[in-house]
């Protein structure tokens, strides 16, 4: 069993060193691997010791020896020794230690494997994946491409988290089987070349490369390009994508499969979305098995898991509170908020969003698709209202900004309408219309913060603001 990530390009290097010897040189030395590298243990073995071996009977090996690799002949690397117990102390606190506190020491005393080897580069494919990591019939995984592992990089530690968790999964199936209702949900599209979904492959135009992307393995209720391999990798990928990416992660991707005609979401004349209601289906049924397979045949609550998993990955690798990164020059600058894409948004916006999509349906014949917060200059916030005619080619738009004066003290960011308003010709002409939507902001100051006491494990999903007056009205946004 591999986990494995497709590359989009792959150069090959091949160094060849040759080297002489005389007739009189003894070749009688060791060759490293196989018997003839002896070391002293020093601190990484005593910390493999205290953490993994004394208490879990898992060893765990470092130390180059090509024989531990499946595929002898590929050509893989070392992993740098100073990495070693940063990753391994990264699984253990974000794979081991929320199943410990769900199941007991026990479970992955009896389940675990129990042997690692690491490496540092990945083992590349002939047909342009490379493999993460391998599993042997449950007793040994190899972790391969850690040597450009970084514990503040919580795409690296969750990339990692996500191999431990496909391949843990495999055990789980392997000790009981899933239910062959699994497989029947989406019997006919499982592919010996899913290698071949990935950025790039579809389009020249980034925007309908990304829609054909994401409708060749979502589009079809895969959770991944690699659950489309087999029945197995299917399971493995939607558990391993639950607790790695969190239940708002999941929620995100079901409320975002809507059908495409070309680059723009089919919609009727009043802008609703044709939602792609067979791969929503298919998904959720996918989830219901897997979390009623973890708690009939294993007594895990998942809901339980995923709170204990992504709770040790923010404390492994925390994320700056949202309002140092949300500004010009910032990891954020703007903030997209479209109702038919999000679940949550408090009533009291929704009623304002609502009335000045009334208003301007009523008034010009027109409606909001969605708007965007934008905080690309200092001082100031742009209000983009994203608005359609129906009676016009699908896809058709336009959009009319709306600027609010800004101050920010510690995160209170205080908006002020500012005059003259609008700047811009369309603006003028739907602003009477909107005058809702225009009253939410106007005067108003929200709390710039991560929202996950109203959508849980939602941090660097979404960012919200939140009114200082009632923490009941708060409008969030995908970032």
């Amino acid at each position: 069993m591999k986990k494995t990530l497709f590359k989009i390009s792959l150069f090959a290097c091949i160094v060849i060193f040759l080297t002489g010897c005389s007739k009189d040189e003894k070749l009688t030395s060791d060759i490293v691997g196989l018997g003839g590298d002896t070391w002293e243990k020093g601190p990484i073995d005593e910390w493999i010791s205290t953490n993994y071996t004394n208490p879990y009977n898992i060893e765990v090996k470092y130390k180059w020896d090509r024989s531990e690799l499946g595929e002898i002949y590929k050509n893989v690397v070392p992993v740098k020794e100073e990495l070693v117990i940063p990753v391994m102390d990264i699984i253990k606190k974000t794979w081991i230690d929320p199943y410990i506190a769900i199941k007991g020491e026990d479970f992955i005393k009896t389940y675990s494997q129990k042997q690692f080897y690491l490496a540092g580069s990945p083992s590349y494919n002939s047909n342009g994946t490379i493999t993460l990591g391998t599993a042997e019939a449950g007793r040994k995984i190899v972790l391969l491409d850690l040597n450009t592992f970084d514990t503040k990089n919580k795409a690296a530690v969750k990339q990692i988290l996500h191999t431990m968790h496909h391949e843990f999964g495999h055990i789980l199936n392997q000790n009981i089987a899933v239910t062959a209702d699994y497989q029947r949900i989406t019997p006919a599209d499982y592919t010996a070349t899913w290698f071949n979904i990935f950025r790039g492959a579809y389009s020249a135009n980034p925007v309908e490369d990304k829609i054909l992307y994401e409708a060749d393995f979502w589009g079809k209720g895969y959770i991944t390009p690699y659950s489309r391999s087999n029945k197995d990798d299917d399971f493995v990928e939607m558990l391993a994508t639950l607790l790695e990416g969190g239940e708002a992660n999941f929620n995100n991707i079901i409320n975002n499969l809507f059908i495409y005609d070309g680059l723009y979401i089919k919609r009727n004349g009043k802008g609703i979305y044709e939602q792609n209601s067979d791969a929503r289906s298919k998904l959720l049924k996918k989830k219901a098995i897997v979390v009623a397979y973890m708690k009939d045949s294993w007594g895990i609550n998942l809901t339980d898991l995923q709170i204990k998993t992504q709770e040790a990955i923010d404390l492994s690798s925390p994320v700056a509170d949202f309002n140092s990164l949300l500004g010009p020059g910032k990891t954020y600058s703007r903030i997209d908020i479209n109702p038919q894409k999000l679940t949550g948004l408090s009533s009291s916006f929704l009623t304002a969003y609502d009335n000045a999509n009334t208003g301007l349906q009523n008034g010009m014949g027109l409606y909001i698709d969605n708007i965007s917060l934008l905080f690309t200059t200092a001082n100031r916030m742009t209000l983009r209202v994203n608005f359609m005619d129906p009676t016009i080619a699908l896809g058709a738009g336009y959009n009319a900004d709306f600027t609010f004066t800004t101050t920010n003290n510690n995160g209170v960011l205080s908006l002020t309408y500012t005059n003259p308003q609008p700047t811009n010709g369309n603006a003028r002409a739907i602003e009477a219309s909107i005058p809702s939507l225009l009253a939410y902001f106007n005067n108003q100051t929200f709390h710039v913060r991560w929202i996950e006491d109203i959508i849980p494990q939602s941090k660097s999903i979404f960012g919200g603001l939140v009114k200082t007056t009632n923490p009941n009205s708060y409008l969030f946004g995908t970032l």
